[in-house]
């Protein structure tokens, strides 16, 4: 498959590359989210200059305001299309989301005094990563592109179509998840767009390359995707100075409001957190993200929803040990890798090892089963336990996820794609 090229970069930099998104990133605020970010911190820092163009208003939600944190500066351009921005504030102008952010609201309370009626139903948007796309959007994206998309790299294979409008330049899709592998796991319950196993390959093919977060989905690429390069690029890790044992009676959840937090947490709720409370009823577990909006009411006595938190390093070095009971899942799981990075003791299920479990064997306490996950828990009560595992689990993140080691294949990647002089036929997957 050839390498499209466009102009020779400018002078200061090794050449422009483009991102292009429609999930509502405002920062490191979630996993997926915090992956991009860390792609476009490794362009950045290999020579080239970021840049993110956003093509639907409709990433916005229900919510007609977005506060872009400081982690967004890594871009040197930003755009949204369908939104006005005044310094680090966005604003919709489509009056109905404001309608409908009220009625969120609204509903939400009416669920948190316990009401049942079908006003209180949460009726969240579309998910608008998946949504097909306009022509409105493709103007856009041929619009906005033009001085920016030496290398274009789509974010999630359902923006393919990015790597098709932009075909004269090199293009890679970040992966992010294997979709149809996760449709199988959730039992219904999952929060995105089903895609059939024939349907991502489909999109994945369109793009010369695709960036794997995990080895396992980067074999799959391999062996299924002849048409794209498999890109291994890890979530990189920023390791703490030593292991941050904790309080042995303080557990910790970070998650966003997707189905498999939400269903990790009714599971652990259900089945493992009585266990853990009647042999220690002094432990707590706090939860941190926007997985707290799925429960409206709370959870169990000993159990503290913080919500979004802008600074999340206070709520690890407290914590003893870090759960992730995740049931189902694709892709690499982001908060086990920055748990890792914490130097904290990790209690994790094999979903959440999915794709490191070489790496993380001696490293994170494993278990499926409630009685199990309990007993883990409530072993790490002892201080020298914890502190062992917690530095296994520093020595990993520093040894496996460091940049430079997540970085490499992307690196290389952008450097064999630098701009050139030239011209490249029109990817066939496009026409």
């Amino acid at each position: 498959m050839p390498n499209g090229t466009c102009e020779p970069a400018t002078s200061g930099t090794k050449g422009h590359v483009l991102f292009v998104s429609r999930q509502r990133i405002a920062g490191r605020t979630n996993g997926s989210s915090a992956y991009l970010l860390d792609l476009a911190g490794a362009v950045r820092s290999a020579g080239f200059t970021p840049h993110l163009l956003q093509p639907s208003p409709d990433l916005m939600g229900r919510w007609p305001i977005l506060r872009l944190r400081s982690e967004m500066e890594v871009f040197e351009t930003h755009e949204i299309r369908g939104v006005f921005r005044i310094g680090d504030w966005v604003f919709v102008l489509d009056p109905r989301v404001g309608a409908e952010a009220l009625r969120a609201i609204v509903s939400r309370l009416g669920r948190m005094f316990g009401l049942r009626c079908a006003w209180v139903t949460d009726r969240p948007r579309p998910y608008a990563i998946a949504a097909p796309w306009t022509d409105a959007d493709r103007t856009f994206v041929r619009n906005k592109s033009r001085s920016h998309a030496d290398i274009v790299i789509a974010d999630y294979a359902f923006q393919a179509e990015a790597a098709c409008l932009l075909s004269t330049s090199p293009s890679a899709i970040v992966m992010h998840d294997l979709f149809h592998s996760r449709e199988a796991q959730a039992g219904g319950r999952d929060s995105v767009a089903p895609l059939s196993r024939e349907a991502e390959i489909a999109l994945l093919s369109r793009a010369d390359a695709v960036i794997a977060i995990q080895a396992g989905e980067a074999r799959f690429v391999a062996e299924h995707v002849p048409a794209a390069r498999p890109i291994l690029a890890p979530m990189a890790a920023h390791p703490v100075d030593a292991a941050q044992p904790g309080d042995g009676q303080r557990l910790l959840f970070v998650g966003s409001n997707t189905a498999p937090n939400v269903v990790a947490l009714e599971w652990m709720f259900d089945n493992v957190w009585p266990i853990v409370r009647q042999r220690a009823p002094g432990c707590m577990l706090d939860i941190a993200g926007s997985v707290a909006n799925a429960f409206p009411r709370g959870g169990p006595p000993g159990t503290m929803f913080h919500g979004m938190v802008h600074d999340l390093g206070p709520l690890y070095a407290r914590a003893g040990v870090v759960i992730s009971p995740l049931t189902f899942g694709s892709g690499l799981k982001i908060k086990l890798v920055e748990a890792l990075a914490q130097g904290k003791a990790v209690v994790a299920t094999s979903v959440t090892l999915q794709g490191v479990e070489q790496q993380c064997a001696e490293s994170v306490a494993l278990a499926d089963a409630p009685g199990p996950f309990a007993e883990a828990i409530l072993t790490l009560a002892d201080d020298g336990r914890r502190l062992i595992l917690a530095q296994k689990a520093l020595a990993v993140a520093k040894r496996h996820f460091s940049p430079k080691a997540c970085h490499a294949e992307f690196v290389t990647w952008l450097e064999e794609n630098r701009p050139r002089v030239g011209t490249a036929d029109r990817h066939d997957s496009c026409q």
